[in-house]
């Protein structure tokens, strides 16, 4: 399996509210630091936010020079559907189009935020509808698409998973299964991983630290460095190896405790010395 770590977070400041530089030569600066710092650590691959596209989409060649600087490859790009869907598919079409130039063939996508009373059946018929549309652009370009159920949004939890996963097409909506987002909604990422795996095409690792008082309207800031909560990450690697699964596992941390470097060093050690990778 490639061993993957995923940047946005060097070029949007969890510290900062997320806010990111309007400026391309910044970002691009960003992006290079973070290469830099994934690559020195041992990762062999990079995922990024749909961003890339802002940043690169018009200078592919630069885009391929710090990969190839780094000796990483680009294994996804992570994309939404939010409230404006032809907004959405637009950007989803850039993404296909930054895969295709650089030879990567992940596009990771995320359903739209539920409303305050949580998501009823006909919001995850609409994200299936949505997806579906996103999944087939992105099969005629060769390119997987990845639906990521993440917390907060109208395909989180367990039942809604079955329900998305029945409704969708296969060859057109694949899964990325995320340890922390499955076992913050009180799921075994195992059994997840069991019960898809014939669907899952990329996998996000992460862990969630099990105080629930940390600021419980947005358990999101639990998320660990793996290796630092309570995943039984050595589980999730045999049941991937058991049935098969030969793809890359993207480490992710949405709240670095120290810094990016720390959260990504701390994460690569555990899956070397304990997974073996």
């Amino acid at each position: 399996m490639k061993i993957a770590y995923t940047v946005w977070t060097w070029q949007m400041d969890p510290f900062n509210k997320f806010v990111r530089s309007n400026d391309k030569e910044i970002q691009k600066i960003e992006f290079e630091k973070a290469a830099r710092e994934i690559s020195f650590l041992g990762y062999k691959g990079i995922e990024n936010f749909n961003i890339i596209a802002d940043t690169f989409g018009d200078d592919i060649d630069s885009l391929k020079a710090i990969l190839n600087r780094y000796n990483l490859d680009l294994t996804a790009v992570y994309t939404y559907i939010k409230t404006d869907f032809d907004a959405d598919l637009k950007m989803a079409e850039r993404c296909i189009k930054l895969l295709n130039d650089i030879g990567c063939d992940i596009l990771n996508l995320q359903g739209p935020k539920h409303g305050p009373d949580g998501t009823s059946e006909k919001d995850i018929l609409d994200t299936v509808e949505k997806a579906t549309i996103i999944g087939k652009l992105a099969h005629d370009h060769g390119v997987k698409c990845c639906f990521h159920p993440h917390w907060g949004s109208t395909v989180e939890k367990e039942h809604e998973i079955a329900l998305f996963a029945e409704k969708t097409d296969p060859e057109l909506v694949h899964f990325c299964i995320d340890t922390a987002h499955t076992q913050l909604m009180d799921m075994d990422p195992i059994k997840i991983v069991e019960q898809y795996k014939d669907r899952i095409a990329y996998m996000h690792f992460k862990d969630v630290d099990p105080d629930v008082t940390i600021t419980p309207e947005r358990p999101m800031n639990r998320f660990r460095a793996v290796g630092q909560g309570t995943v039984d990450f050595k589980g999730v690697y045999k049941k991937l190896k058991e049935v098969g699964y030969d793809g890359t596992i993207c480490v992710e941390l949405d709240y670095p405790i120290i810094c990016n470097y720390q959260s990504a060093q701390t994460s690569r050690q555990y899956i070397h010395d304990v997974l073996g990778e």
